[in-house]
C-alpha cells in the first residue's frame, strides 16, 4: 500500500481536529473553574506535543509537492513523523486510561 501526499495530509488534519475536539469536550466536563486553571497549562502542553508531529508531517507532505528535489526523502520523513505522532498519541491515551483505572 502506498500513501499519497493527499492521504498523509488528510490523516494529519483528521487527527489534529479530533484532538482539538476532545480537548474542548474534556474541558467542558470539568465542573471546577479553579481546577480548570490549574490543569490548563498541562493540557496545552500535552495537546501541543500531540499536534506537533502531525503538523510537521503535513508540512513535509506539502513540501513534497512544492519541490522537485528530495521528494522521496520528504515523503518518507513525513510518514515517519506521522508514525511517531501516532505512537505518542497511543502513549497519551494509555497513560490517561491508566490514570482513570488508578482512580477507580
Amino acid at each position: 500500500m502506498t500513501l499519497e501526499d493527499k492521504d498523509i495530509i488528510q490523516v494529519d488534519a483528521t487527527v489534529i481536529i479530533g484532538v482539538m475536539i476532545l480537548l474542548t469536550l474534556s474541558i467542558g466536563f470539568d465542573s471546577s473553574i479553579i481546577s480548570q486553571k490549574d490543569q490548563s497549562i498541562t493540557r496545552l502542553m500535552i495537546t501541543l506535543a500531540i499536534i506537533a508531529p502531525f503538523t510537521a508531517s503535513a508540512v513535509l507532505a506539502i513540501m513534497t509537492n512544492l519541490t522537485n528535489k528530495h521528494t522521496e526523502l520528504l515523503k518518507k520523513t513525513s510518514i515517519i513523523t506521522m508514525a511517531v505522532g501516532f505512537g505518542y498519541l497511543i502513549f497519551v491515551i494509555a497513560a490517561f486510561m491508566a490514570s482513570i483505572y488508578y482512580l477507580i
